[in-house]
């Protein structure tokens, strides 16, 4: 185990990655002083008291000093990459096999990758996992005009530039709009994508908007300029609500993991009341996502409590009361 342990830590650690850059360097000869230049920026602080004693003395094999003075790389093939570990292996075998991977490979690339892997077991499969509360209607991954879409507002994500795109509202209005894209959302529970970007509007009063991949028709490139110093990330600031929301989680039904599982990606804090024999929970959440955890917390039905603040109740009581008019048929309750 020992070994395997040096080893993982030598793969993904920068000795790895400074060396190989020293070895890249010497297939042409590097003097003594360039190495040390090369250590003392890629490395850590005290790394040349363990590197460069190690290279010069020869232990490692991998310098040889000629004549000139310079040191010259030992390996007989040049490129210093390392090899895919076999759990790396595993875990790319078993991305292949996600429904939503050709959103981000194409065919060609996933055949030959696929291909590569044939004799490498996935390190895990989709049933391996048991999901709570997941949505029935998730997004049409296998479409075609999904997965265009979606690869042409990915690399607008990564370049910035803004898209102009064709979409579909919930009441069936299509509209067409000059979008930024900053960043892209996947929701377990619903099982879709969201795109959060920024709408430019002609008077300069742009705004954030969020906008569901499955009704997105169409995007193409857009001929909006931006504006001089333009920070798409500005509009995404969090500010988080000045009052939490404090719940109290019965033990019963594996609640309390459940509960954790859904609300992972919040600042909670969580205590254990011994006489009630149930756990109170304080969430921290900025106001724009105050719909979609109300609508979560609501999931749990009668294992979850909700203590306050007084606004937000109100909305639990809404809700709920809207829900039990529509279930009797009832105007008024």
């Amino acid at each position: 185990m020992g070994t395997n342990s040096d080893l993982f830590s030598e793969v993904y650690g920068c000795y790895y990655s400074v060396v190989a850059k020293i070895l890249e360097q010497a297939g042409d000869g590097i003097s003594k002083s360039d190495i040390e230049k090369l250590v003392n920026s890629h490395a850590f602080y005290d790394s040349a008291f363990h590197l460069l004693p190690k290279l010069f003395s020869d232990e490692w094999s991998l310098l040889k000093r000629q004549a000139d003075g310079k040191y010259y790389s030992k390996l007989q093939w040049p490129d210093t990459r390392r090899p895919m570990t076999g759990l790396e292996k595993a875990w790319l075998k078993a991305l292949l096999l996600d429904r939503r991977i050709l959103l981000f490979v194409a065919p060609d690339e996933l055949a030959a990758l696929k291909s590569a892997l044939s004799d490498i077991p996935p390190l895990f499969l989709t049933e391996d996992f048991h999901t709570y509360d997941l949505a029935a209607d998730g997004d049409p991954y296998e479409d075609e005009t999904y997965i265009q879409n979606f690869r042409s507002i990915l690399k607008a994500c990564v370049t910035k530039s803004p898209v102009y795109i064709q979409y579909e509202s919930g009441k069936q209005r299509r509209l067409a709009r000059n979008i930024v894209p900053y960043h892209i959302n996947y929701s377990v529970r619903d099982d879709k994508f969201r795109l959060l970007g920024v709408l430019l509007k002609g008077d300069g009063r742009h705004k954030k908007v969020t906008l569901n991949f499955a009704r997105i028709r169409s995007v193409e490139s857009s001929t909006a300029v931006l504006p001089v110093h333009f920070n798409a990330e500005k509009y995404f600031v969090q500010k988080t609500h000045a009052t939490p929301i404090v719940l109290e989680i019965s033990e019963e039904r594996n609640a309390l993991e459940r509960f954790m599982l859904q609300f992972a990606s919040w600042e909670k804090q969580t205590e254990y009341d011994e006489e009630k024999e149930c756990y109170t929970c304080r969430i921290y959440y900025d106001r724009q996502d105050e719909t979609e955890l109300l609508i979560r917390i609501l999931s749990f039905g009668p294992v979850v409590k909700v203590l306050g603040p007084e606004g937000f109740l109100t909305q639990i009581k809404e809700r709920i009361n809207r829900q039990y008019r529509l279930n009797i048929g009832e105007n008024d309750f």
